[in-house]
């Protein structure tokens, strides 16, 4: 993947560029070895819509690898099937378990691999910066930013927490997107 230039708001820009106009489908991504998030954002002039969003949940017995397997078939089906144009994933975050961050990095890896399958552009967003997309607050728990996610979207149903935190992550993108966008046609 080409890098691009991070701006100040700490995006990292894996590739591709940001159209104007039209609709986006956006997919989110809450990578994990056992419970992987996804959500698939359209993103509409002025609003998003949510098209789709779960958890690639993966039983505890299986192997590292079984799961990782699962992850890669799961993300590359939704890639497809919601026709998603680019992709928004969590960031690394710090682990005190060396294990823990092997295994996210695992999870993180098999994602990347099914965008660049399909030549899809992937935007990385630290975890605080998702949660402040969708509740205002870095500091947010699991259950504030289901409840937002689930207010801002309009949804009557509650969300898995993994796949409100994908959504999450989309926003932090649709966010950045339209900012980017407004700065590109006041120039």
């Amino acid at each position: 993947m080409r890098a691009g230039t991070p701006p100040k708001d700490s995006l990292t820009l894996r590739r591709g560029s940001l159209s104007i106009g039209g609709h986006v489908r956006i997919m989110g991504v809450d990578p994990s070895l056992r419970r992987t998030g996804y959500g698939v954002l359209e993103l509409l002039p002025g609003s998003e819509r949510l098209l789709d969003c779960g958890v690639i949940a993966v039983g505890p017995k299986k192997s590292e690898l079984d799961c990782l397997r699962e992850i890669y078939r799961g993300i590359s089906q939704v890639l497809v099937e919601q026709k998603a144009e680019e992709i928004a994933i969590e960031s690394v975050i710090y682990v005190q378990n060396h294990r823990t961050a092997i295994q996210l990095g695992a999870a993180r890896g098999v994602t990347l691999l099914a965008a660049g399958n399909v030549d899809i552009p992937v935007f990385e967003y630290p975890p605080r910066r998702a949660k402040t997309a969708a509740t205002g607050s870095g500091s947010s728990r699991k259950a504030q930013v289901a409840f937002m996610v689930r207010s801002l979207l309009g949804l009557r149903e509650n969300l898995p927490f993994d796949a409100a935190d994908a959504v999450a992550v989309a926003l932090a993108h649709a966010a950045a997107r339209r900012r980017s966008l407004a700065l590109r046609r006041s120039s």
